[in-house]
């Protein structure tokens, strides 16, 4: 007999909603964490009242089913968990910031594009809403846009729109390059949220799910996961301290990078989509601030909660977060915490430097769109992610469909990446994938 009946192998948002709903069945479920907190790539820190997010988390109300499940489940939006956004997201474009990028609003206020941009825009915000340009979330792959790329996307339907939208969107949100990610899963994603609109977060950090789902499960952290390999029909967990468990089944929710060295016995017809499915590199500088400071703008423009850079601008980021602006209860009253994105085209320059030396590079070159950002300086938190979020390249989405209808087996998978889709709801959705899939396989050994 197993030692326990499920073993998942890390407590970010996937491993912890499957740990959960598994648990939920009745089974013996036990979740493997290296680090000492639960959340993963959506972990937050806090020290002397500010909350830094370790990634970048919006919630929307549309197109999150799987997400707000859970939240609905949890009482999380009955427990005043759940903040409202109040300002737009702005463009930073030669010395100026224009607000409402990917807001309706914006093709009335033009959110940095021409008229001709707007109507580029608009045409594809109409042909979304006709079935032959919609983008299935759970299959992108079978979309009319196939393995087309961002920038082949914008060749075809509106450079301006992908230069000056959805490009600086995706490159600061996801750490893409618009000539290597696939366009389907990011329309998955516009499409089914309807654009940057009413927007929300959660209001003590991101790793508010995170840590309530990780009190309902049976969780060990600090206990890292040296290897996983295949044992009959089960499977035999070895940890970092030479110690091994066996177990019914195991759900691995590491990036995808990451699997091929936990599982060496990984299955041939797994490896291609696993292997293709690669990760951008991400990095962010919180800054915490002794006031609330944000990028320049116009007298009668409003504050934003976040901005992306233009393509013409040259600097290490891509865009801040505004952190005071989006939720001000992470923040001490009166102070101010932003948080300056690195570009994916400039990370390699700083990944590996010391901290104070990125913090250094990061105060003087914010001066580019804030003004007073060393004067106010209180502290700073660098966070590098070298698996950040999916970069969706052709190649994993043309790959995709035969990995996820293959037969069930006892080592399954949850994470972003299955939907090749950079966001939590994607990881969340994924719960629901590796749930079905140990129900099959375990039915099957009955």
């Amino acid at each position: 007999m197993a030692d326990i009946d499920i073993a998942v192998i890390g407590a970010g948002i996937a491993g912890l909603t499957t740990a959960y709903r598994l648990t939920q069945e009745g089974h013996r479920v036990e979740v493997f964490e290296s680090e000492d907190a639960p959340g993963g790539r959506m972990r937050s820190s806090r020290i002397d009242g500010y909350t830094t997010d370790h990634g970048s988390e919006t919630i929307s109300p549309y197109g999150y089913p799987a997400t707000w499940e859970f939240i609905k489940e949890l009482g999380l939006d009955r427990s005043n968990q759940i903040h409202q956004i109040q300002h737009p997201v702005g463009l930073w474009d030669q010395g100026r910031n224009h607000p409402w990028v990917g807001h309706p609003k914006g093709m009335l206020f033009g959110a940095g594009m021409s008229v001709a941009g707007r109507v580029q825009s608009l045409r594809s915000t109409l042909g979304g809403i006709l079935p032959s340009g919609q983008v299935d979330p759970e299959w992108p792959e079978n979309s009319k846009y196939g393995t087309m790329t961002l920038a082949e996307f914008g060749e075809r339907y509106g450079r301006e729109m992908v230069e000056r939208s959805l490009g600086p969107i995706a490159h600061t949100a996801f750490g893409w390059q618009p000539e290597t990610s696939s366009v389907a899963p990011l329309l998955a994603i516009v499409q089914g949220t309807r654009g940057i609109v009413r927007w929300q977060t959660y209001r003590d950090g991101q790793d508010t799910m995170a840590r309530q789902l990780a009190e309902k499960v049976k969780v060990h952290l600090s206990r890292p996961v040296e290897r996983v390999e295949r044992e009959g029909d089960g499977v035999r967990i070895h940890f970092a301290d030479g110690t091994d468990l066996s177990a019914r089944a195991a759900v691995l929710t590491q990036p995808s990078p990451e699997i091929p060295a936990i599982y060496p016995g990984l299955p041939q017809d797994e490896r291609p989509f696993i292997e293709a499915s690669t990760f951008t590199t991400m990095m962010r500088v919180a800054v915490r601030l002794d006031r609330p400071l944000e990028p320049r703008r116009d007298p009668n423009s409003p504050r934003s909660y976040a901005v992306v850079l233009g393509p013409d601008e040259d600097s290490l980021f891509s865009g801040c977060t505004i952190e005071h602006n989006k939720c001000p209860e992470r923040v001490p009253a009166g102070r101010g915490l932003v948080t300056l994105l690195v570009s994916p085209r400039r990370v390699h320059e700083v990944f590996n430097l010391p901290d104070e030396e990125v913090l250094e590079r990061a105060l003087d070159e914010s001066t580019h769109f804030i003004d007073g950002l060393r004067s106010a300086y209180v502290g700073h938190h660098v966070v590098r992610w070298p698996n950040g979020l999916p970069a969706a390249p052709p190649a994993a989405l043309n790959l995709r469909g035969r990995f996820v209808r293959r037969s069930p087996r006892p080592i399954e998978y949850a994470g972003d990446w299955l939907y090749l889709r950079p966001s939590s709801e994607a990881a969340i959705a994924s719960s629901k994938l590796a749930v079905d899939r140990v129900h099959a396989w375990l039915s099957g050994q009955r």
